[in-house]
């Protein structure tokens, strides 16, 4: 939890030095399982914005059965399927998160 709350704060501080917060960042492009309503929606769409710099977040129906494709800029350009999975803290078992991949531009 120490750990959670220093990458927070430290996220938080980023704008403070130097990070442009006009820039787009990098694109992402996640499949996610579980998202079967509104609420599960916007409860994944707030996790995904504790990840560096991602203030949107899209979530659309998913190329294959019961996913959902949610994508996203973020200012991390390294960003991996497991900050999205820590993101999501205790509902990572509700919503999966099955891959995290940079969209080609």
């Amino acid at each position: 939890m120490k750990r959670l709350l220093s990458v927070l704060l430290a996220v938080a501080a980023l704008p403070l030095f130097g990070a442009d917060p006009a820039a787009k960042g990098t694109e992402y492009t996640a499949t996610v399982s579980g998202i079967v309503c509104a609420s599960c929606k916007a409860h994944v769409t707030e996790a995904l914005k504790k990840l560096p710099g991602v203030t949107a977040v899209e979530v659309t129906k998913g190329a294959e059965a019961n996913t959902q494709k949610v994508t996203f800029a973020a200012q991390a350009d390294n960003l991996t399927k497991q900050d999205a999975v820590n993101a999501l803290g205790e509902s990572a078992s509700q919503y999966q998160v099955l891959s995290l991949e940079k969209t080609a531009k």
